[in-house]
């Protein structure tokens, strides 16, 4: 990713050390790697126990974003 990418769910630029690509839709999203960072999550990442990996899902794959896109984005 570049410092370009933009937040599939809310919009605004991605800096490349938090962002994930959502499994589903494979679009990229804002995710913090660690605990102490700061900045919001656009969606969640857990552990897939049946296939020993990391699951990555944006807000909107996980039924919690908004409906509405983000500005410019379909406006």
């Amino acid at each position: 990713m570049t410092e370009a990418t933009q937040c599939h769910v809310c919009g605004e630029a991605i800096a490349p050390d938090r962002a994930a690509t959502c499994n589903n839709c494979h679009e990229p999203f804002h995710l913090r790697t660690r605990q102490d960072q700061d900045g919001t999550d656009c969606g969640d990442v857990w552990i897939n126990e049946q296939h020993l990996s990391l699951d990555f899902a944006c807000a909107d794959c996980l039924g919690k974003g908004s409906k509405e896109p983000a500005v410019g984005q379909g406006h």
